[in-house]
């Protein structure tokens, strides 16, 4: 498998962003440079709608992940999207629509594109990047959030456990409570993208702990967001118990249906067979 590794920073003063606070907001992006000689810029721009469109109206009945191809090459488009494993249905489908919104205006013409929002996370390209670990990520936190030096260690060691229930649970979606005492408490999340292995699920996240440990280790609050994995990091339970969207088949269903999709996909050469195969897998969902 492909092993991308890339770490920026997004540090923002107390009052810019506040953690403390669970609204949906855009949270980054990634651009490639604009082609300015696309080959067809119809056919493209024809076929990012479509892209778009296809994430947007499959994202529930997908359970909150869903990936397809549009076109033929050069203009070619693979897509994929996914949602924060506590949020409800209604709150994945206003987050994606949303998310769609955001490439016109950030990144017109780009060929490669990457959006991230807290409650959900949107990724087109012109090249394949399905079943890539990548390790492309950008850290948010907070530079007065400074947390009890005391209890720093436990915090690190405690967000590598929610990794690894993570990449074992259904969904490779976790959730934990960290009791310090009666009335200290922390809350952790992580979660990957169904597209990878639960063992690049674990590396993925682990790989996020070590290489941002410097900026998030002694704060209280913070956020990473990457192409494959996300964790999450907070004094107070901002997720919910309870989610519409995971629930239905296991992870291990839709990791068969996955992997026997990009075996397809890489060694079919037919886009139409390809097609036939988004729609039959749609309404086998």
């Amino acid at each position: 498998m492909l092993c991308v590794i890339t770490f920026f920073v997004l540090v923002f003063p107390n009052d810019f962003f506040c953690l403390g606070d669970d609204t949906n907001r855009e949270t980054g992006s990634l651009c490639d440079k604009a082609d300015n000689n696309p080959v067809n810029e119809d056919a493209f721009q024809t076929n990012l709608k479509t892209l778009l469109d296809s994430l947007a109206s499959n994202i529930v009945d997908s359970h909150g992940f869903y990936q397809t191809i549009v076109g033929k090459k050069p203009n070619r488009l693979y897509g994929t999207i996914l949602c924060r494993g506590d949020i409800s249905a209604n709150n994945c489908s206003n987050c994606v629509l949303n998310s769609t919104r955001v490439p016109s205006n950030d990144c017109p013409n780009s060929r490669d594109v990457t959006i991230w929002f807290r409650w959900c996370f949107l990724r087109y390209s012109n090249e394949s990047f399905f079943g890539d670990m990548q390790g492309t990520a950008t850290a948010n936190t907070n530079d007065t959030d400074i947390d009890d030096p005391s209890l720093v260690s436990q915090g690190l060691s405690f967000m590598s456990g929610v990794a690894a229930a993570a990449s074992e649970n259904s969904f490779m979606f976790h959730t934990e409570v960290l009791n310090f005492n009666q009335s200290e408490k922390r809350y952790g999340m992580a979660q990957c993208t169904r597209d990878i292995s639960r063992k690049d699920c674990r590396r993925c996240l682990d790989d996020q702990l070590v290489n941002f440990e410097t900026f998030i280790g002694n704060k209280k609050r913070w956020e990473v967001h990457g192409l494959n994995c996300f964790m999450w990091y907070d004094d107070y339970q901002f997720y919910s118990n309870v989610s519409t969207l995971l629930s239905g088949e296991s992870l291990d269903f839709w990791l068969v249906i996955f992997q026997f999709k990009l075996f397809l996909n890489y060694n079919c050469l037919s886009f139409q067979f390809e097609t036939h195969l988004d729609t039959m897998l749609f309404i086998f969902n």
